[in-house]
């Protein structure tokens, strides 16, 4: 496996080609192997191929669950800004899953804030995307309290008969915990 992935062209060379969970593995354990890797695929979640990106968010969420700490405000700030611009459903998912995996940042974008609201509440988005900003909400409230009551009142004023099963159970369980906070 060393061999296989020498550069960032290797790597992008490999999410290129078949999709599959064992791509995304080799990709993964070839971070696990030598961490300073991670930056090559990294970097891959911004190339303008989107199928080249989407892949490397794949793998990077995999790496960033297992490693956290490998991810810095200013990478975290790079993957908030990708949530808040793509049009891509599955970057928009991956990135929401990689902010809900690391520590929580003492800087809050008030952007990001905000449009989690809207894609909490929006029939138009995916139900990992809804499901995701909610969970993201949830975390963001233990550093910024203030936002609890506002995150309540949209949950308990959702309608309920158009959510999914899973979005009613997130909305169950969220509304449990931020009332345990209050």
């Amino acid at each position: 496996m060393d061999n296989l992935f020498i550069n960032t062209e290797s790597y992008k060379n490999h999410l290129k080609g078949t999709l599959s969970r064992n791509m995304i593995d080799e990709i993964a354990n070839s971070v696990y192997d030598d961490i300073s890797n991670f930056e090559r695929v990294f970097d891959l979640i911004f190339d303008v191929d989107e199928k080249v990106a989407w892949r490397a968010a794949w793998a990077c969420e995999k790496i960033i669950q297992k490693f956290p700490e490998i991810i810095d405000n200013h990478k975290i700030k790079k993957i908030s800004d990708l949530a808040l611009s793509t049009k891509h459903n599955g970057l928009h998912r991956l990135s929401l899953s990689i902010l809900n995996s690391v520590p929580i940042s003492d800087i809050l974008n008030v952007e990001l804030i905000n449009s989690c609201f809207k894609w909490m509440i929006s029939c138009n988005q995916p139900i990992a995307v809804q499901a995701l900003s909610l969970k993201l909400l949830t975390k963001y409230c233990r550093i910024e309290p203030q936002l609890i009551p506002e995150l309540i009142a949209y949950l308990e004023n959702f309608e309920t008969d158009q959510l999914s099963p899973g979005m009613i159970s997130s909305r169950k369980n969220a509304l449990k915990v931020l009332k345990n906070r209050k």
